[in-house]
């Protein structure tokens, strides 16, 4: 009952945080940030004390020795948020002395001469990827025994790190066409913006993945509801429903793809249809879906410090690794967290469970490793905020950029890998420090601007 009681009072104070707390762009990193740990840590948690642990994914067989084993979880969890509005708020009340001034090399010209090309660097890579399966219908079929690991990783695998480059386009093609409606070159825009559409199918496909159709549609509400300075309530309630319909058929629909690919428009619709049914027996599987970083965390503050030796954040260098070619150079990375959780977990050497932020904190130093992890993450997120603002006030287009960090910041509370963030946002990490590499950015004391 305690338990339930601070789970209630940590909801309370997320959402009053979020509505009270002052905001330049009405849904910004901070807003992404309490809506997943609401989720993960708040909601979650809430649902397995009053329906049971059956609720906890299959994936983690183990999980059940962990979770509700620690009397001091939620008590961990509440005082964790504690420490992240402590650091956020430690940089937020700091009276600002200088402002950053950003200069970009790279104006709206010049970037749209570069779509050709990055769009068949785009596709090049995409054959590239589909050939080594035998081509892109081949690549379709096999879709759902790549996602499971059932299939190694092939030599030029690491070619898929560059396609979300494809979502940057998207995002900077709709900005273009219809939130500034810039009407240069706009019919090439929107060719260019047909082309993004069709490779966000393609790669729907190959990755057999509901999750990469949410992402993308809410990235367009989001940018949307930034750059107007409004949530479009009238538009958001179809939304919402929409991605409650992905996130129920997505997954069924998604592997049944393979099927019309290999065998017909029959087998996809009896596998589609199948696939429904065997969803509607487990009535667990949605909030199964978010139980990984609680338990996660369970199981991290029961065993780091005591037969698995504290990572100390170690794990934010190891995930560069990660980035290199691997298959292609023939070297094996360190051992990151996501095997270390998932040997814990499932019983078995594999990345497949994700710790979760808290997780990664605990795995780090124990619950020592929570707060303090917590702390510097909120000093980070009102850094964040700071220098949003400046970029944004310097170019519009900025907010592009600002959502997909905003969007990291966030989703990193429900993920807590740090390998696989590193993987994800690698080609949105280039594109920055190329922009940054080709811009000046100037600091500029604020003092002296008001004594002028």
């Amino acid at each position: 009952m305690i338990d339930l009681l601070l789970y209630f009072l940590l909801g309370l104070l997320i959402i009053g945080f979020e509505i009270s707390r002052k905001k330049y762009f009405i849904i910004d990193h901070i807003t992404l940030f309490n809506f997943f740990f609401f989720l993960v840590y708040v909601f979650t948690p809430i649902a397995l004390i009053l329906n049971g642990t059956h609720l906890i994914a299959d994936d983690m067989p183990y999980g059940h020795e962990y979770y509700g084993k620690n009397p001091f979880t939620s008590s961990i969890v509440f005082s964790a948020y504690l420490f992240f509005l402590l650091g956020y708020s430690l940089i937020m009340n700091q009276k600002q002395k200088y402002r950053l001034i950003f200069q970009t090399g790279f104006n709206a010209n010049f970037t749209i001469k570069l779509l050709p090309f990055l769009y068949l660097f785009l596709f090049v890579i995409m054959y590239v990827y589909t050939n080594e399966f035998g081509g892109l219908k081949e690549t379709i079929e096999q879709a759902k025994a790549y996602r499971s690991s059932a299939i190694a990783a092939h030599t030029y695998a690491f070619v898929q790190h560059f396609f979300p480059l494809n979502t940057i386009l998207l995002y900077y093609l709709y900005f273009k066409v219809f939130l500034q409606k810039d009407q240069n070159y706009r019919a090439f825009m929107i060719v260019f913006l047909l082309f993004s559409i069709l490779f966000s199918l393609l790669v729907m496909a190959i990755y057999a993945s509901r999750g990469y159709v949410i992402f993308e549609i809410a990235g367009l509400y989001i940018i949307t509801a930034m750059y107007h300075k409004n949530y479009f309530f009238k538009y958001l309630v179809p939304a919402l429903f929409v991605a409650f319909l992905v996130i129920k058929f997505g997954h069924p629909l998604s592997n049944s793809i393979s099927d019309l690919v290999k065998y017909g428009f029959d087998a996809f619709w009896n596998g589609f249809i199948g696939r429904i049914e065997l969803l509607e027996q487990d009535k667990t599987s949605i909030i199964s879906n978010f139980t990984h970083p609680i338990v996660s965390l369970e199981a991290s503050l029961a065993r780091s410090g005591v037969d698995i030796e504290f990572r100390y954040f170690v794990d934010i260098f190891y995930a560069f690794f990660a980035l290199l070619p691997n298959e292609l150079l023939g070297i094996k990375d360190p051992e990151n967290l996501m095997e270390v959780n998932t040997q814990v977990l499932l019983g078995m050497k594999a990345e497949q469970i994700l710790p979760g932020i808290l997780g990664f904190f605990s795995y780090s130093l124990n619950v020592i490793g929570v707060f303090i992890g917590s702390f510097f993450y909120g000093l980070f997120g009102g850094y964040l905020y700071k220098i949003f603002i400046s970029f944004y006030q310097e170019s519009k287009t900025a907010l592009i950029y600002i959502y997909f960090i905003s969007l990291t910041f966030g989703y990193f509370v429900f993920r807590g890998a740090p390998t696989a963030t590193v993987i994800e946002k690698f080609i949105l990490m280039l594109t920055l420090v190329t922009i940054i590499f080709y811009s000046k950015i100037i600091i500029k004391s604020i003092t002296k601007e008001k004594a002028l």
